[in-house]
């Protein structure tokens, strides 16, 4: 009897904190090996069409905003952004993140003087991404097309 309240005692307090964490969640870091994106509904449709895996961890891009600022920067697959060249400097803040929800992709680069950060965002795919950028202050004007290679 005596081992079956010491057993009992560990399954609870797993079972209740099992319980508890689906009680909130954090948002995810971004990235990973595999994301998984969901294409949109055909117009007038409105169902599911499936999803396509888009892996974009651990690849490369490079490009020019609409603002001038050049990049190439790697999607590394911890959610991390490895900023390789920026504006012509090594340029690495261990807060630049990204992250892929459904088919939209996030990429976040902070530590940017006078504007404060830069977020894009679009379309996550391979090859071309046609992404919308906005920086810290809330303007807009910093769109960039991002090359893969």
């Amino acid at each position: 009897m005596k081992s079956t309240r010491i057993l009992a005692f560990p399954a609870i307090a797993a079972a209740s904190l099992l319980a508890l964490t689906g009680c909130f969640q954090l948002p995810p870091m971004g990235g990973g090996t595999t994301t998984e994106t969901q294409a949109p509904a055909p117009s007038g449709d409105g169902g599911d069409t499936g999803s396509a895996s888009v892996d974009l961890a651990d690849t490369a891009w490079s490009g020019e905003d609409a603002a001038g600022n050049t990049m190439d920067l790697v999607l590394e697959g911890d959610g991390t952004v490895l900023l390789n060249d920026w504006n012509g400097q090594n340029w690495d803040e261990a807060g630049d993140t990204w992250e892929v929800a459904g088919d939209q992709i996030t990429i976040f680069i902070g530590g940017i003087e006078n504007i404060q950060s830069l977020t894009y965002t679009g379309t996550a795919q391979l090859e071309t991404m046609e992404l919308t950028g906005v920086d810290g202050n809330g303007d807009s004007g910093y769109d960039v097309t991002l090359t893969q290679g």
